[in-house]
């Protein structure tokens, strides 16, 4: 009986989100700034949810030196969940590659996009637990789960840093990456810190 009602839910909120996806199709060829614009006006809905993806595909298939000033701009935006997120049912589960589309974006640029990111850790003086979690978690994406590569890679920022705030920051996100690590590197991962 639950997998049946389970089975309905999936049904409902796929058919919403080909609907929504017809709504959508003007963002498909939208500008930059219509694209943003969308994203900071989106309402928090249900059927939001696919236009906001939309929105940063749009961002995300520009050039890597112009999207990722912008990605880096929306590390924190939560997207609008869809019908079937908001019963509980996440399909690409729930993690910040899901929820938050900058970092997903981020990582599909891939490598190029790095050196932003780690700029981004070491400027931000401002930003929330969630934005930096995010930058290091594209990292993690980008070298593909080696938690260990990111802590190396965050440390050895942090000394070739000229700002001491900044170094600080990026040992702190070294650090950070730690919980990263695989169970087996996590001793490496925490010499990486020191070394």
């Amino acid at each position: 009986m639950l997998t049946r009602a389970i089975m309905m839910v999936l049904v409902i909120a796929n058919a919403l989100s080909s609907k929504a996806i017809g709504q959508c199709d003007d963002l498909r060829s939208a500008s930059v700034e219509q694209a943003t614009s969308y994203i900071e006006h989106a309402p928090d809905d249900a059927a939001s949810a696919k236009c906001v993806q939309i929105a940063f595909d749009v961002i995300g298939s520009l050039p890597t030196e112009q999207a990722v000033p912008v990605l880096l701009k929306y590390l924190g935006y939560k997207r609008p969940l869809n019908d079937g997120e908001r019963h509980g049912f996440f399909m690409h589960g729930n993690g910040p590659e899901t929820l938050y589309p900058a970092v997903h974006e981020l990582f599909h640029l891939g490598s190029a996009s790095e050196p932003g990111v780690i700029r981004f850790i070491g400027e931000s003086k401002d930003a929330s637990r969630t934005v930096l979690n995010n930058a290091i978690y594209a990292l993690v994406l980008i070298h593909h789960g080696d938690g260990l590569a990111v802590v190396q890679e965050l440390h050895s920022e942090s000394g070739g840093a000229v700002d001491p705030d900044a170094s600080k920051r990026l040992q702190s996100a070294a650090k950070d990456a730690t919980k990263w690590c695989d169970e087996r590197w996590k001793e490496k991962c925490a010499d990486a810190l020191v070394n």
